[in-house]
């Protein structure tokens, strides 16, 4: 945990730590003061008759004075504790959302969405939680602890030392049981806390097909499952832990009367000058002993926590130095075409697998001209087409953009001539317009507009109440499928990109809808190289080129008209979809 905090404090955290370690000296200073007026009240108070009362309430005053300064060092130092902590954590976290960020289809393979956002959330809140603590605690109990022993040492009485002695071995050693037996359920915490989110998550995000197949009795189940062990875990570890105050008090006060109680023995059969000098030692002594104990309690507070900031905080540093997989190359080149792909015998296989995905993929497309994939689901359509915005690169041969090798160049040079609509549409938490205007949030409502004719979204945007500033839901969920496609599809032409994508872009929308967007899209960019991923065969029979796959190879590439006679995997899906005279056979 130190070394992830380390490595990311600014220089005003590392001042901010050196001042509450030097704001504590003099904390403890004053509270050492108080312990010392006690002493020497109670010596006032015995010879109170011979000089009057005056000299007590100096004593107290300079107490009260004690206690102010006490009081405001301790505000500042919260204070300087607070926002150190809150700094640091921040930066771990930014830290975390801008590694994330460049994370590459095979790196989410590590890290499940869920795990990552308990990893930003509650394991963050964690070291937060812990590192503040320690700022708060970690100089004032061992600076409190030793000044309370050095001073204890002054009195040189053994009787009273080893009563102190007896009652901190049996703390130490119930502290050391509680944390044999809390530690390990920490660890185990934090995993239930992954799968709670999962549970959540899986069931909000599915919640049409769990009310669908009446299935919220067995979604239920399923969270009750992991919440009952989760919750039993909590229990286990609350139930240790609630002994531990009890038993603390417990030690304080024995510590208390065991000290009082040896101190009876030395104490009886003195003067009355010399008991009162004596019972003066021993409520220093009980005052200094019980300083002891509290500063052990506060450290023990740290180290209860602890534990589970040091799980948090590996999860956390498993994210930040997870090595991506996708880098940018220390000398970039320049592009020397445009709009131009080209694959040459090009295979992946994802991180782990047996065989590649795909294999022999070649092909290229020049500027300005379509090129359609067609197969089965898992052919490698999708794959095919994350290597070219280097969503995740080949495992074997090339894949060139404008000339050069997509390795060669940086991901956001390559992803500014790109345009890309996903197979799923997404929409961002905003408004229509934000959402069009995604790539260029300084894109004119004119612009915007463009882009949603194009898309054959104006006319439904401007059936709304506020037009293109209309609210959108996270994800999209007010819009129906085929508003979020259209959506999509503007967003990635809103820009005018040299190379557009539209992985299965079209699915949602019905045929005289998906070829009138096509015919815009071919009319209002046409020096714009398509890209297409789809299942019907009519969106793409006017593509420049087809390539049809089949279990990741390629089994054929052409245009339609030759395909639909020479290729039988093609063949087959047309069929299907079309009859014999729709496809002139």
């Amino acid at each position: 945990m130190f070394k992830l905090l380390f490595k990311n404090m600014k220089p005003k955290n590392w001042v901010a730590v050196i001042a509450i370690f030097l704001l504590t000296f003099g904390e403890v200073f004053f509270m050492m003061q108080i312990v010392n007026y006690i002493s020497l009240l109670t010596s006032a108070v015995q010879a109170s008759r011979e000089k009057g009362v005056a000299e007590i309430w100096w004593y107290g005053l300079y107490m009260v004075i004690c206690a102010i300064l006490m009081a405001v060092i301790e505000i500042i130092i919260r204070y300087v504790a607070s926002a150190a902590a809150s700094s640091s954590v921040t930066m771990i976290r930014q830290k975390m959302y801008e590694r994330v960020n460049k994370f590459a289809i095979s790196d989410f393979a590590s890290f499940s969405t869920e795990s990552l956002i308990t990893r930003t959330t509650n394991d963050m809140q964690n070291v937060h939680l812990a590192w503040l603590t320690f700022l708060k605690t970690a100089f004032l109990a061992p600076i409190v602890m030793i000044w309370s022993i050095v001073l204890l040492a002054q009195f040189a009485n053994t009787s009273l030392t080893i009563v102190t002695s007896v009652w901190l071995v049996i703390l130490v050693v119930a502290v050391i049981v509680l944390l044999a037996m809390v530690t390990p359920k920490y660890k185990i915490v934090q995993k239930l806390t992954d799968q709670l989110n999962v549970a959540s998550r899986e069931n909000l995000t599915g919640v049409r097909v769990v009310r669908a197949f009446n299935a919220e009795t067995y979604q239920e189940n399923k969270f009750d499952k992991v919440n009952t062990s989760f919750t039993k875990v909590q229990i286990f570890a609350g139930r240790v832990l609630s002994f531990f105050t009890p038993f603390v008090m417990m030690v304080m006060m024995g510590l208390s009367l065991s000290i009082l109680w040896a101190s009876a023995y030395v104490l009886n059969g003195m003067e009355m000058e010399a008991a009162m000098q004596a019972f003066s030692t021993t409520n220093a002594f009980v005052m200094l002993a019980s300083q002891i104990i509290m500063s052990f309690i506060l450290m023990v507070t740290l180290i209860v926590i602890w534990p589970r900031a040091s799980v948090s905080a590996k999860r956390i540093t498993e994210v930040i130095t997870h090595e991506v997989s996708v880098l940018d190359p220390a000398n970039p080149v320049s592009f020397k075409e445009e709009g131009t792909i080209e694959f040459k015998n090009v295979g992946f296989a994802y991180p782990g697998a047996d065989k590649e995905a795909v294999s022999d993929i070649s092909f290229k497309v020049k500027k300005g001209e379509s090129i359609a994939f067609i197969g089965a689901t898992g052919s490698g359509k999708t794959t095919i087409i994350n290597m070219i915005p280097r969503m995740a690169d080949c495992t074997r041969g090339e894949v060139l953009v404008d000339g050069v090798n997509v390795k060669n160049v940086t991901q956001s040079d390559l992803r500014d001539r790109i345009g890309y609509a996903p197979q799923r549409g997404f929409l961002f938490a905003g408004n229509i317009r934000e959402n069009i205007a995604f790539k260029d949030p300084d894109m004119t409502l004119t612009d915007v507009r463009w882009a949603a004719e194009i898309a054959d979204a104006d006319g439904f945007v401007m059936k709304k109440r506020n037009e293109y500033d209309s609210p959108v839901a996270q994800g999209g969920s007010n819009f129906s499928g085929g508003q979020k496609q259209r959506l999509c599809i503007a967003r990635a032409v809103a820009t005018k990109p040299e190379i557009l994508i539209f992985d299965d872009s079209f699915s949602a929308l019905d045929y005289k809808t998906d070829k009138t967007v096509r015919g815009r899209i071919t009319e209002q960019l046409p020096g714009t190289t398509r890209v297409i991923i789809a299942q019907r065969v009519g969106t793409i029979m006017d593509a420049d080129q087809i390539v049809v796959l089949d279990n990741g190879k390629m089994v054929g590439i052409g245009k339609h008209y030759d395909l639909v006679r020479n290729c039988p995997v093609y063949q087959e899906i047309a069929l299907s979809q079309l009859s014999k005279e729709e496809l002139g056979l």
